[in-house]
């Protein structure tokens, strides 16, 4: 079997340096209806985020192309790291999510990075939570988590704070205001 075959069945992604995106296709659509990607109709493609790629890339979905070089999971990782300090954080928590089968989408703000389906919900209801990630031993002021608590609950979403340990393992915690007036 040739390249062109056993690369026939995958979706074949473009990096350009700056945005990594798919022709509109029956497979990019297929791709699309299941969460992965952005369309772009104005230029007639899907854009990929970075973590969605690299998932992609990783679990054999796609090849990724950069002129005419098809690139290793490393190689579009290095790539891409410049672009965020934070992207290793970030896509383990994205892998961690869609291995436990959610629908992950791009969130609002590096601070809230993901929105997450309940399981099949996508595409008939809102997202249901807000990502808020952290790496362990970086400090974050309880100032700055109530302010994402409020942005949260003033779009009517459920703030999960998801902490990435050394060993590339994510805890997540709900994060809710309690009222103790009434109590």
């Amino acid at each position: 079997m040739g390249l062109g075959e056993a690369l026939s069945n995958k979706l074949e992604l473009h990096f350009d340096g700056e945005k990594i995106y798919a022709e509109v296709s029956e497979l990019s659509l297929a791709f699309l209806s299941k969460g992965y990607g952005q369309l772009d109709k104005e230029n007639g493609i899907i854009v990929y985020n970075c973590a969605e790629a690299l998932y992609l890339l990783e679990n054999k979905m796609a090849f990724v192309m950069s002129g005419n070089s098809n690139m290793t999971f490393n190689e579009l990782l290095y790539a891409l790291e410049s672009k965020s300090e934070a992207l290793w954080r970030d896509y383990v928590i994205y892998r961690d999510l869609r291995n436990r089968r959610y629908t992950v989408k791009e969130g609002f703000s590096p601070d809230l990075a993901f929105r997450v389906f309940e399981r099949g919900e996508f595409q008939k209801e809102t997202a249901k939570y807000l990502i808020a990630p952290l790496s362990e031993g970086k400090s974050v002021k309880l100032s700055k988590l109530k302010h994402l608590l409020s942005i949260c609950r003033a779009l009517k979403k459920d703030m999960v704070i998801s902490v990435v340990d050394r060993r590339n393992e994510v805890v997540y915690y709900l994060a809710s205001q309690v009222d103790l007036k009434n109590v």
